[in-house]
């Protein structure tokens, strides 16, 4: 008999106090029967862009609105509260955060900001994206989609897509400046600017971090500059830039070392990281049956590291030495995508579109005791795509596209995926069903890196299936969301002992169910609920994939007791994972479970105090072993508005 442990507890209380709460209280006056559910715009997972509830797609939005009730500093702050999203990231910020998307590898999930595309393929893991790096200053809404998605996006999206929507400009002008503060010596500082000049919308900030030290050997200060102009060219066509530039410095022990409490050397890694995103996109609807979008899109990443390395060769054990490093790696991604969408017929929406891709990396390093770790490499990728939405009967909406992508030196790879849905409009009942196939060509350094890479390795393919439905109450004050999943993956790309390098071999299967429930009886109170239950496993292998807990969950509950005071509750419990040392080889870590709370008064007109504490029950857990998680950490600050 399977027993639930605590935190799987926790989050079934949660979700029954919720539901409970709002069932019993009274209904709210007639000035509130309208429904109070956002329904934003979707640019992930579908051309056209689509309303959240006319996807297919199985899309959670983090709005603007929950992060500033948060008072998030990071973006993997608001990424635990996705269901079948983990996330972990050793010690304090400034070690590098994985986000692992219905168990899978952090590397197969595709991450873009404002749909321009941000994984780096010149990282030894594999290209995945660093979200330490991410602060939420500029952030107006994220969107995440499980599930393959290269029938959209081409190469690195099998596992799924995390989308960052930036801030655009409005009419009316809006100037923001914040001041903050807290414990470990963490200091921040933001300017913001919103309005319009003329015909052009703008919204620029700029922001600065200093974290401090909240657990011993870390240390990360960050500078982000970000600017999103629009300008209306006629009433049919509009352009759009976007800029962003990120300079972190950041110390840590690294990775597998043991942390503060377990490692060899006692020096930290350095890392120094410059990021640069560029955009351009050109909307025009020549016709009131056609309308096409042009997309230009620059990411360039250089990153200097310098490690001490985690432990010495030795006789007894020549394969667990990792030595000291040094290495300056440069990436550079251009895209140009043009799609046109034509509309034949109401409810039927054909777009046909194609991307060129250009990639380009290198690395400068050297790896103590064994040599250069040169490389360059260089990549060009040209994909047509077609996509297909279809709303001929009333309540059913049916979507479907293909993806042919041409890469150097790969076979040509098609990616197909088709998604279903049904609205019972007498019950509110929503049924959805999602198939699709995804793929990722080796990165950079997996085929190039001169001491583990491999010319040979072939590209990771994955499969999926999904069904679930959507649950809506009381004029959509209530909605459950209910999601059963398996995804396979194959030809993944893993380290091998015996050979001393990177191959194709691991064959793995995920498979889980998502609950999610948002309860918001009035515009003042609203809860949110979420428990996802993942089983990944190696096929025809007794071996346990590393850092995927089974059970997670946690809600958040936002509540304006005042007209000017806003109070925030959230909680995050996480089950036990297995994690890898070298000083102490495989090992599991206890399952945990956080508070964390926020406060934001409005003292007078344009001014706010806000308090955050995270961690406030001062729990005691590691995400990495031998990295403690920093201990309850308030921090506190004041934001005007001209």
């Amino acid at each position: 008999m399977m027993m639930i442990r605590l935190p799987a507890f926790l989050i079934l209380v949660g979700f029954i106090l919720g539901t409970c709460t709002v069932v019993s209280a009274q209904l709210p006056s007639n000035d509130r029967d309208a429904s109070i559910t956002l329904d934003p715009l979707v640019v992930t997972g579908e051309w056209p862009p689509a309303p959240l509830s006319l996807t297919t797609s199985n899309v959670t939005v983090i709005q603007g609105d929950r992060i500033a009730d948060r008072q998030a500093d990071s973006v993997t702050d608001l990424l635990r509260q996705v269901p079948g999203l983990h996330v972990d990231q050793p010690g304090a910020r400034g070690g590098v955060s994985s986000v692992y998307l219905r168990g899978a590898d952090p590397s197969l999930t595709m991450v873009l900001i404002d749909g321009i595309k941000v994984n780096d393929l010149t990282n030894n893991r594999g290209g995945s994206f660093d979200f330490s790096t991410l602060n939420t200053g500029s952030i107006e809404r994220i969107e995440v989609v499980p599930g393959p998605l290269s029938a959209v996006y081409g190469s690195d999206a099998l596992g799924g897509v995390i989308n960052i929507i930036t801030r655009r400009g409005s009419t009316k002008p809006n100037q923001q400046i914040e001041l903050a503060g807290g414990r470990f010596g963490h200091f921040r500082t933001r300017l913001q600017a919103q309005g319009q000049l003329g015909d052009m919308d703008y919204a620029l900030s700029a922001a600065y971090l200093d974290n401090g030290e909240p657990v011993e050997g870390s240390d990360f200060r960050n500078v982000t500059w970000h600017a999103n102009l629009g300008l209306p060219l006629s009433d049919l066509m509009e352009v759009r830039w976007l800029a962003r530039y990120s300079r972190s410095d950041s110390e840590v022990f690294p990775d597998a070392s043991g942390g503060p409490e377990l490692a060899v050397f006692r020096d930290s890694e350095e890392r120094e990281i410059e990021e640069l995103v560029l955009g351009m996109t050109l909307d025009h609807d020549p016709l009131s049956w056609w309308t096409y979008e042009l997309k230009l899109g620059l990411f360039h990443r250089r990153e200097d590291a310098v490690s001490p390395g985690v432990a010495p060769p030795a006789p007894d054990r020549p394969f667990e030495a990792v030595p000291g490093s040094e290495s300056d790696a440069a990436f550079q991604r251009f895209e140009l995508t043009w799609a046109h969408t034509l509309t034949p017929l109401d409810g039927v929406d054909v777009t046909l579109g194609a991307q060129a891709q250009f990639e380009d990396g290198s690395n400068r390093g050297n790896l103590a005791f064994i040599g250069p770790t040169d490389f360059d490499f260089y990549r060009e990728t040209y994909a047509p795509f077609l996509h297909v939405r279809l709303a001929l009967i009333k309540g059913l909406r049916v979507q479907g596209g293909v993806r042919a992508d041409f890469v150097d030196d790969f076979d040509h790879e098609v990616s197909p995926r088709v998604g279903v849905a049904y609205t019972i409009a007498a019950t509110g009942t929503t049924l959805r069903a999602n198939w699709g196939e995804g793929f990722k060509v080796p990165s950079f350094y997996s085929l190039s890196d001169p001491v583990v890479g491999n010319a040979d390795l072939v590209p990771e393919i994955s499969k999926s299936v999904e069904v679930g439905l959507t649950q809506r109450l009381w004029s959509e004050r209530i909605t459950l969301r209910l999601s059963v999943f398996y995804n396979e993956f194959e030809n993944l790309i893993d380290f091998d002992l015996m050979t001393f390098g990177l191959l194709n071999r691991d064959d793995v299967e995920t498979k889980g169910v998502e609950m999610y429930l948002q309860v918001q009886p009035w515009p003042e109170l609203r809860f949110n609920s979420h428990l996802t239950y993942v089983d990944s496993d190696i096929k025809d292998s007794p071996a346990e994939l590393r850092n995927r807990p089974r059970w997670r969950g946690g809600f958040d509950i936002n509540w304006r007791a005042l007209p000017v005071l806003s109070l925030n509750l959230a909680l995050l419990a996480v089950g036990d994972s297995l994690d890898l040392a070298v000083p102490t080889g495989e090992r599991e870590l206890d399952a945990y479970a956080r508070v964390d709370v926020a406060a934001t008064w409005t003292f007078k007109p344009n001014w706010e105090l806000f308090l955050a504490v995270d961690n406030i029950l001062d729990a005691d857990y590691e995400e990495a072993i031998g990295f403690p998680a920093p201990g309850i950490n308030p921090r506190g600050g004041v934001r005007a508005r001209f």
